[in-house]
């Protein structure tokens, strides 16, 4: 679906002073958290405060570029702007999918959404990987928790056995592999057809999934066991060629919108999964609370696995991933200090926390211009 959004375009270095629109992109629908907040409102308001000067043409659904083409996509300029899910280019964002595989350090998504934006923001070896994919990371995200949604009962470590599940690849598929079940990979666009074709058992994803990809539909059981949560890559990566061509105004305008709709994205996730598990419920959904089995096998595999991440990172070609695993920890955990006394209903709060330790720190007239 293309959505026209009037927000503004670019006034100095060298771009063109009358208004032109520039393309975001998201490949999740627009009535998705993700994208009715941080992308068609988000492009509303930076308009609004720009005063027209940057306007942004929002593609949803994947309909200018799919999954796994917009790292390629934005660098290239065929968006300005746009959304990356980091499983789809390992090869190219390694630091970015060595943290978003350490999925299970922290959970809480609030935490992991506030964390992973400091980290692509400020962490060195992570911003050199922004600049050799041609990229000016502006914010991250997190999805709510992964929860186990299937079209067959699956309550206990037994009943895992043999499943087949929808995985985001990754310690995801590690985490399926060392369960007994079988991991699928394939993007969250699909995971309704394997249900409904049964060449799925289960999709392994946030539950809102249950209503923005109408899961509700082919789902008869959901296993609440908190399979991670997903943050790797970013909510916002900018061209660096268009970002290096605003001017600091402008670039502020960005940084304080971002703010916003970092929180508020978080906000209406969690909202929209408590809806979609309200409604499907209702409508004969079983919910199973995992056996202690699960639990004991999934407190197993996240000890032994964060040797694999360290290994799998160095065969990239990082040669320090113990550095930036340690750095991740600790923003995370600064983080969860954060945010331990926040209203995570706030989004108001919420965000001026964002604005006053994160992108006030950032001086607009250079970051993203190295």
């Amino acid at each position: 679906m293309r959505l026209q959004t009037a927000v503004l375009a670019l006034a100095a270095g060298g771009l063109a002073s009358a208004a032109v629109a520039q393309n975001a992109n998201h490949f999740f629908a627009e009535r998705h958290s993700m994208v009715r907040g941080p992308y068609v409102e988000f492009a509303e308001r930076v308009a609004e405060d720009t005063g027209g000067e940057l306007q942004f043409t929002v593609f949803t659904g994947g309909s200018l570029l799919p999954p796994a083409a917009s790292l390629q996509g934005v660098r290239d300029g065929v968006a300005q702007v746009t959304y990356h899910a980091g499983t789809y280019t390992p090869a190219e964002l390694p630091v970015a999918n060595l943290v978003g595989n350490a999925a299970f350090y922290n959970t809480d998504p609030m935490v992991m959404a506030f964390a992973s934006t400091e980290f692509g923001l400020t962490n060195e070896a992570a911003l050199a990987e922004w600049r050799e994919n041609g990229i000016v990371f502006g914010g991250g995200y997190s999805t709510s928790e992964y929860v186990m949604m299937c079209n067959t009962p699956v309550e206990t470590y037994e009943d895992i056995q043999g499943k087949r599940l929808r995985m985001a690849g990754g310690a995801w598929s590690r985490f399926a592999e060392f369960v007994g079940a079988v991991p699928v990979s394939i993007p969250s666009s699909e995971m309704y057809t394997g249900l409904d074709t049964g060449s799925l058992d289960c999709a392994v994803a946030a539950a809102d999934a249950l209503d923005s990809f109408s899961l509700s539909d082919v789902v008869t059981s959901m296993n609440t066991l908190a399979v991670g949560n997903y943050y790797s890559g970013f909510e916002w990566g900018y061209n660096r060629g268009f970002w290096q061509g605003l001017t600091p105004e402008v670039r502020s305008v960005l940084f304080d919108q971002m703010a916003y709709y970092l929180a508020e994205h978080r906000v209406e996730f969690d909202a929209d999964v408590e809806k979609a598990v309200s409604s499907a419920t209702e409508n004969g959904m079983e919910v199973f609370e995992p056996d202690q089995a699960l639990r004991d096998a999934l407190a197993e595999f996240v000890k032994a696995d964060e040797a694999v991440l360290l290994e799998n990172a160095r065969e990239r070609g990082l040669e320090n991933p113990e550095e930036i695993l340690a750095d991740y920890k600790r923003i995370v955990n600064r983080w969860a200090d954060l945010l331990s006394e926040v209203d995570h209903t706030d989004v108001e709060a919420l965000a001026e926390l964002a604005r006053t330790e994160i992108y006030d720190n950032l001086d607009p007239a250079s970051y993203g211009t190295e």
